[in-house]
């Protein structure tokens, strides 16, 4: 983002100044609720209504047009109809605004002609570069300044906002103020919201890498239908990695892997939201499953504690609720250990003897007719050095609650280590008081294991990608292969074609000769050694298997000979008489993965592993990775996959070759990189992988290349 585009954002979202075109003297008309908003919230900067009809808008001077206004504008919010937006957008940048909202619909989302007007936007934008947030969208508002260029109906009963450390931007405007008012009513502090409505011009990515920048901003939350510009997205996740600053994401449009059709597995594997999935974990986007659970995260997340491990310790006042709480958050990658002897006989020493000080704690209900016993064991508690976070299970304790409230913050206060209470039933109050005190606090265990175990997630998270392209590629090959292809008009590269191509960035292949007939068949065969297979090689025809194109295992001369024969019958059958055969080396038996990549609309290349051969069907375990990789992040890929445990020992045999398959992956996703314009998809299925220490081997191959620019 260069200076310019900075600035414009920065003063989208710190605005000293608004003007509202169209702005209208009815504080109920859509046109008249930016004003009416600002006014009753105590905006801090000149508000500035534009009617060429009218001297005054709601108490405040009004201008016939914006020559007439002195001093600079930051920010225009655009109340106009839409075929009369553009020409406001024009005058706004004529006059030296650097940012407007359109709240109008009408644009793309309704047709042909709705396009037309948005592309006449889109041409504003290029022409002239003001910012532009929508149009179809409600607008924004900060809560930090009480700027509110906005019209949205969220506000209508609200009497107090509630600011704080969490920014939050969506790309729907009703859903998205529906998330804002449950975080006020949960106590959340939001300090800035932010609908994006079509992204003509400003994407969610790009008004994120505002918020990212803005001092007391600490928490970023998206509401995600669709990803325009994922590897913006993705530098915002790399600035926010750096800054500490966790993005918390709901993304809805789950869909069916494989729902597009496609000549390879990699594509089918590599749905959109495998892809946004992939790209989130290996960026540190923390993705989440819905509305609760979002907020229930940014509730941990906004108190800037982090987890320095995943051991949790509880005290409760029910023994049920602690066991109960223990299962939950084993679910969810946290440990609920028993304290060593020495800690048990401390934390025995403060609560009743038919307590357990084991954990979790069992406080027993002498809590409510005695609340000190809270202050006494969080003190044991918080010193505890097998402890990383903290959970308290409460219920039906209002008329304590006032003790146990003080208790609970009296420990809070001691450690920065994450505490969170669990208050079931009563009168809701005490939590609503917890949460005014910035301390989060649910009233069902299972959530507040998932919110600490993102939070732990997060807290331990490893580094960002930093690859290195290996020294050892052979462009020249690369490039000869490529341009080879496209002088013939082909998009298809046959088998050995695609294996010479992936070998030039160092990923063993087995060894194999074409040949043009059986007779030359046998000769590769003689020359290869011991078994081999004999095998179609076809640009016309993708997989060989599915017409019985493949024979494996052969070591005698005369089943070579059959063989080849055979197979060249198959290959005029299926209408291709100039098909040859590619003779290969048997690899040794092995755990089969199927490595590829693929090109996503919006992410670009990408790399995608899973358990490959006939099961890539069958078990559909895959993982997507945005080139390009290192080893490390390659590896982890590796192991997010579901059958991960085969990769280790199983059942006497020896581990797998771990490292090499990384260091497949990892080259691979540099020829994704480096052959962005050029390859569209890739297929290495099966890449075999032998035990540790005896590498990996591409058995078949097969890369479409993209077609000619």
């Amino acid at each position: 983002m260069d200076a310019a585009d900075h600035s414009a954002i920065q003063r989208l979202l710190h605005p000293r100044s608004i003007a509202v075109l169209g702005a209208s003297d009815n504080p109920v008309k859509l046109s008249g609720r930016p004003i009416e908003l600002m006014k009753r919230f105590g905006y801090t900067g000149r508000l500035l209504p534009i009617n060429p009809k009218r001297t005054e808008v709601q108490g405040l001077r009004a201008y016939r047009d914006l020559d007439e206004v002195d001093g600079e504008i930051d920010l225009a919010m655009v109340m106009l109809p839409a075929d009369k937006v553009v020409d406001g957008l024009r005058a706004c940048a004529a006059r030296g605004i650097p940012a407007a909202i359109v709240g109008a619909a009408g644009f793309a989302e309704t047709g042909q002609r709705g396009e037309h007007l948005q592309r006449q936007l889109e041409a504003v934008v290029a022409e002239t570069g003001i910012r532009v947030l929508g149009p179809n969208c409600l607008g924004m508002f900060s809560l930090r300044d009480r700027a509110m260029p906005t019209f949205t109906s969220a506000m209508d009963d609200c009497t107090e906002l509630v600011d704080g450390p969490v920014a939050f931007v969506s790309q729907s405007g009703a859903f998205g103020t529906f998330i804002f008012s449950a975080a006020q009513n949960a106590g959340l502090g939001i300090s800035h919201f932010l609908n994006t409505g079509n992204e003509a011009d400003l994407s969610v990515a790009e008004v994120l890498g505002g918020l990212v920048e803005t001092d007391g901003v600490e928490v970023l939350m998206a509401y995600l239908e669709g990803v325009h510009r994922g590897r913006e997205l993705l530098e915002v996740a790399r600035r926010a990695h750096e800054l500490d600053k966790p993005i918390l994401v709901v993304k809805v449009g789950r869909s069916e892997a494989g729902a597009r059709a496609a000549q390879s597995h990699t594509a089918s594997l590599a749905g959109e939201d495998a892809v946004f999935d992939g790209a989130a974990r290996q960026h540190g986007i923390v993705r989440l499953d819905g509305q609760d659970q979002l907020l229930d995260t940014a509730q941990v997340f906004a108190t800037g504690r982090r987890a320095r491990g995943r051991r949790l310790s509880t005290l409760s006042l029910s023994g049920g609720a602690g066991v109960l709480m223990a299962d939950v958050a084993s679910e969810h990658g946290l440990q609920v250990q028993p304290w060593d002897e020495a800690w048990q006989q401390r934390m025995a020493a403060v609560i009743p003897p038919y307590g357990s000080p084991r954990n979790p704690i069992d406080l027993t209900a002498t809590l409510i007719s005695e609340p000190d016993l809270l202050r006494r064991s969080l003190e044991v508690a918080v010193q505890h050095p097998g402890t990383d976070m903290i959970a308290v299970l409460l219920g039906n304790a209002d008329n304590a609650s006032a003790q146990l409230i003080d208790a609970i913050e009296q420990a809070h206060r001691a450690t920065d280590r994450p505490l969170v209470v669990v208050w079931t039933g009563g009168s809701g109050r005490p939590r609503k008081r917890l949460q005014e005190l910035g301390i989060p606090c649910f009233t069902d265990p299972g959530r507040a294991a998932a919110a600490l175990g993102e939070l732990a997630d997060f807290s331990l998270r490893g580094p960002l990608p930093a690859p290195q392209r290996p020294d050892d590629i052979d462009d020249q090959v690369v490039r000869a292969i490529v341009q080879d292809a496209r002088d013939q008009g082909r998009t298809q590269l046959d088998e050995h074609e695609s294996s010479r191509l992936i070998a030039a960035y160092g990923i063993p292949c087995a060894g194999a000769f074409p040949a043009a007939t059986p007779d030359a068949a046998v000769a590769a065969a003689r020359d290869l050694g011991g078994p081999v297979a004999v095998k179609l090689l076809s640009d016309r025809i993708a997989h060989k298997s599915d017409i019985g194109g493949v024979r494996l295992g052969l070591t005698d001369e005369a089943d070579v000979r059959a063989a080849a024969s055979d197979l060249l019958g198959i290959a005029r059958e299926a209408g291709d008489p100039g098909a040859r055969l590619l003779v290969q080396r048997m690899a040794a038996g092995g755990t089969e993965l199927i490595v590829g990549l693929e090109h996503d609309p919006a992410f670009g290349p990408v790399v995608v592993v899973g358990f490959g051969g006939v099961l890539v069907d069958v078990l559909a375990d895959s993982q997507v990775g945005v080139a390009p990789l290192d080893t490390a992040a390659a590896e982890r890929l590796l192991l997010s996959l579901r059958g991960s445990r085969l990769f280790g020992e199983v059942r006497g045999k020896p581990p797998r070759d771990l490292a090499a398959a990384a260091d497949a992956v990892a080259r691979l996703s540099w020829l994704a990189h480096d052959l962005a314009d050029d390859v569209a998809e890739l297929d290495v299925n099966p890449l075999l992988l032998d035990e540790a220490g005896k590498g990996v081997v591409a058995v078949d191959c097969l890369a479409v290349l993209a077609p000619a620019r």
